[in-house]
């Protein structure tokens, strides 16, 4: 049995869950105690469902850069959409009037540039990007829950659109459903995919504001929407544009920065 198919029966024994699955690996790094091949065929020979490693050679290399990369990655659609130039769409699962009316303003801009959006299939900001995405642009959706137990339900068709026209990630098997720390593991992985982040709303404490201030703190470049001084919706960005975030008020300055970070990549190779 080989390591990637360790890597993979590991992953079905620890529903995905990275922090569990790397408690076995210091103690087992060779995976000797994983050795029941037949336990992972029927995934292996799954027609839609897709499978990359931590060993494999096409692992993207964004990944290999963060401090906790995924083991095992489970895809379907069209994986050649991680090559591309790639912004992260966040904000509220409960927008705004003005938060959704600039959502679409600024995907529909985005969308005749040639980037791929990500975003994580939540209600709210996430939902309005990926369906403008599908109508005419690309997008990568990144799961916190397995292919058969989608999280919010209220989005399966929204799902099922994706991955037969664009392209979903999760690092958790296909039978995982949602827990609150998979919505960490999940943030993480569109952090890390993502060459730039634009948050559209936020609250001041909630996991968007989080998450973007942790990539902040990391060197990636944040783009927050402003908003009202003394709305709730906008407490959570305009703290990030206190903290070092550029604020957002021209898609092209976006663009602009993406062009230069790619001319970055392309000069160090």
């Amino acid at each position: 049995m080989t390591i990637r198919n360790r890597l993979i029966q590991l992953s079905l024994i620890k529903h995905g869950n990275w922090f569990s699955m790397y408690e076995v690996l210091k103690r087992d790094p060779k995976l000797t105690q994983c050795q029941d091949e037949q336990s992972i065929q029927s995934l292996l020979n799954h027609p839609t469902i897709k499978i990359m490693t931590i060993v494999d050679d096409d692992y993207p290399s964004c990944f290999k850069e963060m401090e906790r990369p995924p083991f095992v990655l489970y895809y379907q659609g069209n994986i050649n959409l991680l090559s591309d130039k790639k912004i992260g769409m966040m904000g509220s699962n409960r927008p705004s009037i003005y938060g959704m009316q600039s959502c679409k303003t600024l995907v529909n801009q985005l969308m005749k540039e040639q980037v791929v959006i990500v975003g994580g299939l939540d209600l709210g900001i996430d939902a309005i990007t990926h369906h403008i995405c599908l109508r005419r642009g690309r997008s990568i959706a990144v799961l916190a829950s397995g292919f058969d137990r989608i999280y919010p339900s209220e989005n399966y068709q929204l799902y099922r659109s994706l991955s037969e026209q664009q392209l979903v990630i999760s690092e958790f098997p296909p039978h995982t459903p949602i827990n609150r720390q998979h919505l960490f593991l999940r943030n993480r992985v569109i952090k890390a995919l993502s060459d730039v982040l634009m948050v559209i709303e936020a609250t001041k404490e909630g996991k968007v504001t989080h998450v973007a201030r942790q990539a902040l703190y990391e060197g990636k470049s944040i783009y927050a929407l402003p908003g009202e001084y003394n709305s709730v919706y906008s407490e959570g960005s305009l703290d990030l544009i206190k903290e070092g975030a550029n604020c957002l008020t021209n898609y092209r300055d976006v663009l602009d920065e993406l062009q230069l970070l790619y001319q970055g990549k392309i000069l160090k190779k």
